[in-house]
């Protein structure tokens, strides 16, 4: 007798993301969650480069700036609380100081980013909600509110015309530059919550249809990953959730990746992740005794026989150690 809805990986994609092939991962917080699990097993992905980004609108003007290579201007930043922000970019890119510096800061990640855009051969992108902000003053989208006052902004939700629109340009914009690369989207399992559960859940059916819509428009080149799915009707119990009872807990990220990984990596790719995992976990390890010369040689010894057999894995094995290990 079986007590649970188990969601099983889909079939016909394997071998999708291979190590050494670009990736680009645009959306919610979930795609910080499933990058991470991938930097880890030493894929060459870039992940968020504006930060989070939540709805179709945001996700389209990312990619456009991307395509255009459109840079920041500190005439465009907003100050508040004493720092500078844009509202393209999370507030993880806000600073103090100089406009100018905090542009640079931001156009470097534009610049790295669309040179990953045009390469990759997958483009990942996670939407949370069809909601949208706008500023007032100008009409802008905006992907964060920075902390400014809600009377700044306008808000509304997509419907799903204006939600395939969104998509669509976003698919054509992301084809003037990449001719070859998959577009895998998800939709995120974070529950959205302030307008009521109700409203949340018309706001995720509305991007599943999108996103039918889009595959149904576009079979061989776009598909769907069920991580909403996959917490809603697999896993399905509030011991799955974070303390807020909102975002998936660490336990079902790492239950959906594995679902991911069985989904779109072949079992060489499979064989050579399970070995970077071993790696990064090893070069992650602190001694509960402090610095030993002993270890940290082991450590040494051990990236470098890694990096000898999969020399292909090097670039990503150096983004991982500047990362922060």
């Amino acid at each position: 007798m079986e007590f649970r809805t188990e969601i099983k990986p889909l079939y016909g994609v394997a071998g999708t993301i291979r190590h050494g092939d670009p990736i680009m991962m645009l959306g919610s917080c979930f795609t910080d969650n499933i990058g991470r699990c991938l930097r880890d097993e030493l894929f060459e992905v870039e992940v968020n480069p504006f930060g989070p980004i939540y709805n179709p609108l945001s996700l389209l003007r990312g990619v456009e700036t991307l395509v255009n290579k459109r840079h920041i201007t500190a005439e465009e930043l907003i100050e508040n609380e004493g720092r500078y922000h844009s509202f393209i970019f999370h507030s993880r890119y806000s600073a103090s100081g100089n406009p100018q510096d905090v542009c640079a800061g931001m156009n470097s990640q534009i610049d790295r980013a669309a040179d990953v855009l045009e390469k990759c051969s997958v483009l990942i992108l996670t939407l949370g909600t069809n909601k949208v902000y706008t500023l007032k003053s100008t009409g802008e989208t905006v992907a964060n509110c920075h902390k400014l006052p809600a009377s700044v902004f306008e808000s509304y939700p997509l419907t799903i015309d204006e939600t395939i629109d969104a998509l669509e340009k976003l698919y054509l914009t992301f084809r003037t530059v990449n001719h070859s690369g998959r577009l895998i989207f998800t939709v995120s399992p974070l529950r959205y919550l302030g307008d009521g559960a109700h409203a949340g859940q018309v706001a995720k059916a509305t991007l599943l249809l999108a996103v039918d819509a889009l595959i149904a428009a576009h079979p061989d080149e776009v598909g769907y990953f069920p991580s909403y799915e996959i917490m809603m009707d697999d896993l399905r119990d509030y011991r799955f959730y974070a303390e807020d009872m909102r975002h998936p807990s660490d336990v079902a990220v790492k239950y959906i990746y594995e679902i991911f990984k069985a989904s779109y990596f072949d079992e060489e790719t499979k064989r050579i992740a399970a070995e970077a995992s071993r790696l990064t976990r090893r070069l992650a390890h602190r001694s509960f005794s402090g610095f030993s010369p002993e270890e940290e040689a082991a450590k040494r010894e051990m990236a470098e026989k890694f990096i000898l057999t999969y020399p292909k894995l090097q670039s990503a094995y150096k983004r991982y150690t500047i990362n922060g290990i």
